[in-house]
C-alpha cells in the first residue's frame, strides 16, 4: 500500500505532465467506446462504471448529466479531462490536509510527556479555586 506522501507525489506528477495524464485518459475513453466515435454515449459510460462496479443507475445518470458541460448527450475527450483533472486537484488538495494534520497530531504527541500531565493537571485547580491554587498544591506534594 502507498503511503500518503507517495499518493502526492504520484497525483503531483500526473498533474504536471499532462501529455502523460492526457494519454492516459484517453485510454480510458477508448476503452469504454464500443463504437470508435471518441466519446462516451450514457450507455458506454454506464457500461465503464459497472465494468469498475461504481454506483446505482441513479447516481451513475446524475454524473453523467454533470459531465456533458455541452449537453449534447456525448462526453468527449475534453469534458471527461475538465473533470478528471478537477477531481485531482480536490483530492490532492485533501491528501495534503491530511497530511498536514497527520504532521500536527504526530508534533504534539512528541512533547514531553510530564509537560502535558503537570500543566492538565495544574490548569484544573487554578480554574476551580482561583487564588486558592497556592494552598491546595502546597497540600498536593
Amino acid at each position: 500500500m502507498k503511503s500518503l506522501d507517495d499518493k502526492i507525489v504520484t497525483l503531483e506528477n500526473m498533474l504536471a505532465d499532462p501529455d502523460k495524464l492526457n494519454k492516459a485518459l484517453y485510454e480510458i475513453i477508448s476503452a469504454g467506446d464500443m463504437n470508435n466515435d471518441d466519446q462516451l454515449s450514457r450507455a458506454e459510460f454506464q457500461k465503464v462504471l459497472q465494468d469498475f462496479k461504481v454506483g446505482d443507475f441513479d447516481a451513475v445518470d446524475d454524473l453523467f448529466t454533470s459531465l456533458d458541460r455541452d449537453m449534447n448527450g456525448f462526453i468527449n475527450f475534453k469534458e471527461f479531462r475538465h473533470f478528471f483533472r478537477a477531481q485531482m486537484r480536490i483530492k490532492l488538495g485533501h491528501m495534503k490536509e491530511l497530511k498536514a494534520v497527520k504532521q500536527k497530531a504526530k508534533s504534539k504527541s512528541k512533547a514531553p510527556a510530564e509537560e502535558q500531565s503537570s500543566s492538565s493537571s495544574e490548569e484544573e485547580p487554578k480554574k476551580k479555586f482561583g487564588l486558592g491554587f497556592k494552598k491546595w498544591k502546597s497540600t498536593r506534594n
